[in-house]
């Protein structure tokens, strides 16, 4: 019985070639707090346009129902 090895090594070599594209845990961790800090800014910037948009439109329903009140009533 014969063992072809050459084909295990062409394998192996396959797959250590991949090894170096692949992250490390360190490469993870920076990935990790890099999106914790763009998850933070994106938060802050959607709080700020909620609040400018409802006193916008309460500001608006106010004049709405100024306006309705001086011409109805």
């Amino acid at each position: 019985m014969t063992v072809d090895v050459t084909e295990d090594w062409q394998r192996i070599s396959c797959l250590e070639a991949r090894l170096d594209s692949l992250p490390t845990k360190a490469d993870m961790a920076e990935l990790k707090a890099d999106f914790k800090g763009e998850l933070h800014a994106l938060e802050s910037r959607l709080t700020k346009w909620k609040i400018g948009l409802m006193l916008g439109s309460i500001t608006a329903a106010v004049a709405i129902a100024a306006a309705v009140d001086r011409f109805v009533g």
